[in-house]
């Protein structure tokens, strides 16, 4: 008996030596989201813009994370000036943990800004830098009754391919500030109109609150929703204008995805109004979605960001280029994946 104890405990002596050489698991994704294992359908198509729905059969659960847009209306959340045009402070005051996206347009403050990479906040996080893009030239001061110091709202995002490439790609304020003048001219010739503000008209955020361009994108929005089928496993979708796949965006959760896509849908008919020609346009099939990603997904890994426990990442070719977002507070699936065809 006694020699049966010493075994026991020899063996449990072994056992934790061995574990202090085992290396700690990476706190990344279990499994990052493989485009290949996805089903796509559609196209599910209105004018010039067409909408293929992506699938995952083999969908994750986690907890409910809240969107910024949600976050801000709840007052969970609070973005903050800092005196530099290209960085905001975020600090998530809320019980549950808060994503912010690329793209994502913040309004008020000094000047509308827009965020450049994904994050994951999670609850009672202070004071996290966001680097930023300004999408509203030449005004620093309060506007109207905004805060001057604060950001309110955040329910517009990024509309054109040029704006999502000056701001992820290339990172370059210049270029980023000419993507929506000319977005702002390309969709005032388009209405018979213009989209600029008289409050300010350099506003992105502003032209895409102009009652008549809301009511062609409403038009779209309303079309292609029509034929989307009812989908419990939809995690994202692809996005084609005038023919063309354009970009895609996968996320970890039937959940994320539905808490994002009417925000990104708005804006990719934003971006179908202002590229509009006169004629009809060819449809892509799930084919050329297909190439999108494997041609994104062949390029070179390197890291982007970090901010907290959120790790961006970017592959890079010379017709493409994906952004892959990971957290551990989601495990077994990318947060967020973004492929943009250039």
């Amino acid at each position: 008996m006694k020699s049966t104890y010493v075994t026991l405990c020899l063996l449990s002596l072994l056992f934790a030596v061995v574990a202090l050489f085992i290396p700690e698991r990476p706190a990344m994704a279990d499994t990052p989201t493989n485009p290949e294992s996805l089903n796509i359908t559609g196209p599910y198509a209105y004018e010039n813009l067409a909408v293929f729905l992506i699938r995952d059969s083999k969908v994750v659960r986690h907890e409910d994370i809240l969107t910024l847009q949600e976050a801000l209306a709840q007052k969970a959340i609070t973005i903050s000036e800092t005196g530099n045009v290209n960085q905001l402070l975020a600090s998530n005051n809320g019980k549950k943990g808060v994503y912010l996206q690329s793209g994502d347009i913040v309004k008020g403050g000094r000047q509308d800004r827009v965020l450049q990479h994904d994050s994951l906040l999670p609850p009672k996080s202070k004071n996290v830098a966001l680097n930023v893009f300004c999408v509203e030239a030449g005004r620093w001061h309060g506007r109207g009754e905004e805060s001057v110091q604060h950001f309110g709202s955040s329910t517009g995002s990024l509309m054109t391919k040029s704006q999502k490439m000056a701001v992820k790609v290339s990172a370059n304020q210049g270029e980023v500030w000419k993507s929506v003048a000319e977005a702002q001219t390309a969709v005032s010739s388009k209405l018979g109109h213009s989209v600029q503000s008289p409050t300010s008209q350099s506003s992105l955020q502003l032209s895409l609150e102009d009652k008549k361009l809301n009511e062609n994108i409403s038009s779209y929005v309303r079309n292609i929703e029509s034929q989307l089928p009812a989908a419990d496993d939809a995690v994202g979708y692809a996005i084609a204008v005038n023919g063309n796949v354009e970009s895609a965006d996968i996320f970890a959760s039937p959940q994320l995805f539905g808490k994002m896509k009417a925000k990104m849908l708005r804006a990719s008919a934003a971006e179908a109004v202002a590229e509009k020609g006169p004629g009809p346009v060819s449809t892509p099939s799930t084919a050329a979605v297909r190439t999108l990603f494997s041609d994104a997904e062949s390029g070179a890994a390197r890291n982007e960001k970090q901010t907290l426990t959120t790790s961006v990442s970017r592959k890079e070719t010379p017709k493409s280029v994906v952004f892959t977002t990971d957290d551990p507070r989601i495990r077994g699936k990318s947060v967020h994946k973004n492929y943009m065809s250039k």
